[in-house]
């Protein structure tokens, strides 16, 4: 079966999959300024993007929290742990904790961010930065 992409050319980004690439769908693409290309493999935006024009897995990571709650006060903290799967991981991976960025050093693909610690309740996300090229699930840690 054939599939349709439609991805950013700027990014590389992967935006849409169609089984079917109308004459107006293919005009559509083309009026956002997307590229759009053919592929035999079934692809989403959440497992694929387009590097150098060529279809490309994102590389498979992992964000594991010691805990997902802890108390508010400043006495409490939560520890994620960072894993990136595959041969030659990056020495570091950027990470988005409320959208401020931080950069985790790995060894061998595997890290730490440092404790998450709250003085008063709140919700903390910690998310991968660049979710074009990493895939890796959203972890929030509550504080009460």
């Amino acid at each position: 079966m054939l599939f349709y992409h439609s991805y950013d050319p700027a990014t590389g980004e992967l935006l849409e999959l169609s089984v079917s690439a109308t004459p107006e769908w293919r005009a559509l693409q083309e009026q956002a300024g997307r590229t759009v290309a053919e592929s035999q493999t079934y692809a989403t935006p959440e497992t694929h993007n387009y590097l150098g024009g060529a279809l490309t897995a994102k590389r498979a990571g992992a964000l594991t929290p010691d805990k997902t709650q802890i108390t508010s006060g400043g006495a409490d903290q939560a520890v994620v742990a960072v894993a990136v799967a595959g041969e030659d991981p990056p020495a570091s991976l950027t990470l988005l904790v409320n959208g401020a960025a931080e950069a985790v050093a790995l060894t061998h693909g595997a890290g730490s961010l440092a404790p998450i610690v709250a003085q008063t309740p709140c919700l903390v996300t910690v998310q991968v930065a660049d979710s074009i090229t990493y895939r890796a699930e959203p972890v929030a840690i509550q504080a009460v």
